[in-house]
């Protein structure tokens, strides 16, 4: 019987660079984290009675929704599908005393404000009356008529900032492609005996997303008593890895794996049985042994490692095995493989190995 868990709190979310593998940003401090599927139905009906018949299913999708706590640069630019650049022109506030008259001196070289050209403005100290100047950028300086030497003010202009960063948002933008990873945390249920870690959070769920793109939506609301959020909601596409076959045209959107703290790999498994279950050999012939791991519900089979397993067989005359499991005919007759779980002995099964002349 398959455990339950109680899947609480929110995740965390990694997002990848498609082709190199990068890591762009990891967001720990999620406010909501929430994962959507959804299936267009269209029932079939016919004959007296119009009976429903059968449903045709369209349209699937994958969303995620989350909002982060904290903002981030990197959030607003894989939303956009714009990149970083290092370095950019920012309005500065300087307050100065003139030490010429009819002169404004600033710290920085003035930069270029716009269409505008080298401009910036000035204002006497402790007032609010702002007057347009215009820098020459080789002296930094800004002619003022009728400012005595002396005066303070305040100046705003355009510089380089060298640690700033920034992006463009393109008028037609489009949301940047992301490999994501999204971590859900596990905690214990209080009606599960089974568990395998004394600790409440007892696993999580990782959701393995290869192609995800943002939706671009943003906005970001703010009020003078609290702080915003920046959302990092999205669709999962379509991957194809090009294994689909002839007449598939089938993707998948994500791959969900339940990781369990402690848990043996062995624990849910009620028998194992071979492939093929009996075998047959003629003299001097190999084979090795495939063992598969059978489970309850609907979880499929899996192949085992034989390095996890022990092999021996009934009459090394006929037939013998080795600790990988290769199985090895020796004469005409009949042996025996005995086949047991190393950490695990109830679980055990056999193959009959028939060697022909």
């Amino acid at each position: 019987m398959s455990q339950k868990f109680v899947l609480a709190s929110v995740g965390t979310a990694q997002f990848f660079d498609q082709s190199s593998g990068d890591l762009i940003v990891t967001s720990k401090t999620l406010v909501d984290s929430g994962i959507n599927f959804s299936v267009t139905q269209e029932e079939i009906r016919g004959g007296m009675g119009n009976s429903l018949l059968s449903m045709y299913l369209h349209d699937s999708a994958m969303a995620l929704t989350m909002n982060d706590s904290l903002f981030s640069l990197e959030y607003l630019s894989l939303q956009t599908g714009s990149i970083i650049q290092a370095g950019a022109d920012v309005l500065t506030l300087e307050q100065i005393t003139t030490t010429e008259a009819n002169k404004i001196t600033v710290k920085d070289t003035p930069q270029k404000f716009g269409k505008f050209g080298v401009v910036g403005w000035y204002s006497l100290a402790g007032e609010d009356d702002w007057n347009t100047i215009t820098f020459d950028p080789d002296t930094k300086t800004a002619n003022v008529p009728d400012l005595p030497q002396g005066t303070t003010v305040c100046v705003k202009y355009t510089k380089t900032d060298a640690s700033a960063e920034q992006f463009t948002v393109s008028s037609a933008f489009i949301p940047a492609q992301v490999y994501a990873v999204i971590t859900l945390p596990l905690f214990k249920s209080g009606t599960d005996a089974k568990q395998f870690s004394n600790s409440s959070k007892v696993g999580e769920i990782q959701v393995e997303i290869p192609n995800f793109m943002f939706d671009g939506a943003v906005d970001l609301a703010l009020t003078s008593s609290g702080a915003t959020t920046t959302p990092l909601s999205g669709h999962a596409l379509a991957t194809f890895t090009g294994l689909e076959g002839c007449d598939s045209n089938d993707g998948y959107y994500a791959k969900l794996k339940q990781v369990t703290y402690n848990k043996d790999e062995f624990a849910d498994v009620k028998a194992i049985v071979v492939a093929g279950a009996n075998v047959e050999l003629k003299a001097n012939e190999v084979q090795t042994l495939q063992i598969y791991a059978i489970y309850s519900g609907i979880k499929a089979p899996k192949l085992i490692d034989n390095s996890k397993l022990t092999f021996t067989s009934s009459n090394d005359t006929y037939a013998s095995v080795d600790a990988k499991g290769v199985v090895t005919a020796n004469a005409e007759g009949s042996a025996t493989i005995e086949i047991f779980v190393k950490t695990k002995n109830s679980l055990q099964t056999a193959a009959v190995v028939d060697v022909q002349a």
